[in-house]
């Protein structure tokens, strides 16, 4: 059986992986938008729509990890570090 500390730094680390993900969807049509928009292209309307979707869910997923790792650094006293060694581990 899980303990609670491990149930809660793995609710972060998904946490983590969705803010890390919708990071780069974001960063992904923001540089196909500004390269369109640099050629002298017009943004689309949908494009506009879809540029202001993906920043709110992945101001969405920046707060939902901030929280979960609060609650982690609270609930679990240093198990937030040990997931910051695990993030930072995993991207090497």
């Amino acid at each position: 059986m899980k303990e609670r500390s491990d149930v809660a730094r793995e609710e972060s680390l998904r946490s983590y992986v969705a803010m890390k993900k919708s990071k780069e969807e974001h960063l992904e049509v923001l540089i196909a938008v500004d390269k369109k928009r640099k050629s002298g292209q017009k943004i689309s309307f949908a494009e506009e729509t879809r540029l202001a979707t993906l920043l709110q869910q992945h101001s969405n997923n920046v707060q939902s990890f901030a929280e979960k790792m609060a609650h982690l650094k609270e609930s679990h006293p240093g198990e937030e570090k040990v997931l910051l060694k695990e993030i930072e581990d995993s991207s090497r």
